[in-house]
């Protein structure tokens, strides 16, 4: 992972992406590349001043785009999956017995979660009350990771993978809406599937601040 500053100092011979720090989207796509093996530059956008080259390429006009050899994927499961072809990590090849759970679960992450998750974290603090309620509609999937990992140290097993990789950073921005609450919250196997995510190289290489 090499950030570039300058657009036109990408290596030509090299992925591009581009992404932003703290975008759980752009997170996944970035833990995934990195943890393949994948020799990639990235370049940091500013939400305020979004590069037009990377507006001209998708559209969409959101982070993470991925661009190589005329490849264009702006979708960030869409880059876990070309990047889980391109090396052997056997710790986030999808097992084909997985696959409809690994299905499921993002489908409902991404979705019916990440809606309320939002008006969870953009609710005022002067609206305690609809805070408090869109909390307790994220807890009902919530509790359901964290039962999951009743057993197991990880979603799928006792390692680390695909679908760990694919949720992590939206489960991430819940428990920092209110870290507190999170803190004191009874869900403890969550807390420490987050921790061992967030102590972890990859995810502390991830999170690095580019230099500028």
């Amino acid at each position: 992972m090499n950030y570039v500053t300058q657009l036109d100092k990408v290596r030509k011979d090299k992925p591009l992406l581009f992404s932003y720090r703290r975008c759980p989207y752009a997170m996944r796509a970035r833990m995934s590349l990195l943890s393949c093996g994948v020799d990639f530059d990235i370049f940091e956008i500013s939400l305020k001043d979004k590069p037009k080259k990377m507006i001209e390429i998708s559209q969409k006009g959101t982070v993470p785009v991925f661009v190589y050899k005329g490849l264009v994927l702006d979708e960030s499961i869409d880059i876990m999956n070309w990047a889980t072809e391109q090396k052997n990590n056997d710790s986030i090849k999808i097992n084909p017995h997985d696959l409809a759970i690994i299905n499921s679960m993002i489908k409902i992450n991404d979705g019916e979660f990440k809606n309320k998750l939002d008006l969870y974290k953009y609710a005022s603090n002067k609206e305690a009350s609809l805070k408090t309620r869109y909390r307790k509609e994220c807890e009902v999937y919530i509790k359901n990771i964290d039962e999951r990992l009743e057993k197991q140290e990880y979603l799928l097993s006792n390692k680390f993978g695909y679908l760990d990789m694919a949720i992590f950073p939206f489960i991430r921005q819940f428990f920092n809406v209110d870290l507190k609450w999170f803190e004191e919250a009874s869900y403890t196997n969550l807390k420490k599937w987050v921790e061992r995510i967030s102590i972890s190289d990859l995810f502390i290489q991830i999170m690095k601040k580019p230099i500028i």
